[in-house]
């Protein structure tokens, strides 16, 4: 039942489609640090530049800014404009290291990601649904984005994703959740409808927990390191080549 109402592929008029993209306005941090981590890289100049040109193209120029972005600032999962893009105009913020998530409408506005994260490029977030008690629940009736009312009508949800999180193939994260824990594993096909706690590993529709990634001690030693916030070149490789728990990798 969620509001898919605001995808560029929604029914919108084609007009409504190719318009600028309007800035989403988003608190500003006292620098890229602190909203996505250290770690990330720029391309002096060029960065700036293509933030600007992204809100007047189309979708195809835009589709190409992102991946001058993405080829010049040392990938997905370390450039910085990339993230300033999908910060500014998709209203999303995604941590350094993050892949898989830079599918423009996959995930929606006023959702926040964390550094370390493994999405599936079909994973879907949804912040609202569509009306239930009004005459009609098509979206044109409430959404200003389809050009039929000028106000939004629909209350939409901030999602908080933390870190090391993975989303599998075609899951769905539906407008009632607020928070999936970090270390976080939603499964493939799987339709999350509450939040998710730290390293629970969920399955299913409606999800359901079918396990934890470790035992309660060592989630708590996990999350006590917060070792995501640390940028990749000063983390020892060999801890994270070898089981916490076992003897073999699974």
């Amino acid at each position: 039942m969620s509001d898919q109402s605001d995808s560029a592929d929604s029914g919108a008029p084609p007009e409504a489609i190719n318009d600028a993209l309007e800035p989403i306005a988003r608190p500003e941090p006292a620098h890229d640090r602190e909203r996505y981590g250290p770690g990330g890289r720029e391309r002096h100049g060029l960065g700036g530049l293509l933030l600007k040109l992204y809100g007047f193209g189309r979708r195809g120029t835009r589709n190409l800014i992102r991946r001058i972005a993405i080829r010049t600032e040392g990938g997905e999962m370390r450039s910085l404009t990339l993230r300033r893009i999908f910060t500014r105009y998709h209203g999303v913020d995604i941590g350094v290291y993050t892949q898989g998530a830079f599918v423009p409408g996959n995930i929606r506005a006023g959702t926040r990601i964390g550094r370390y994260c493994s999405f599936t490029t079909t994973a879907r977030t949804f912040n609202a649904n569509h009306p239930m008690n009004l005459m009609s629940s098509h979206a044109m009736f409430v959404n200003p984005k389809l050009g039929y009312t000028d106000k939004d009508l629909v209350p939409r949800v901030k999602l908080a994703i933390g870190n090391d999180v993975w989303l599998g193939h075609n899951s769905i994260i539906l407008p009632s959740v607020t928070c999936i824990g970090d270390g976080a594993v939603i499964g493939a096909g799987t339709v999350v409808h509450k939040d998710v706690p730290p390293y629970a590993i969920v399955i299913g529709h409606p999800c359901r927990v079918v396990r934890w990634r470790f035992s309660q001690a060592v989630i708590d030693r996990l999350l006590a390191s917060r070792w995501w916030d640390t940028a990749v070149e000063e983390l020892d490789f060999a801890e994270f080549q070898r089981p916490l728990e076992g003897d073999e990798i699974r």
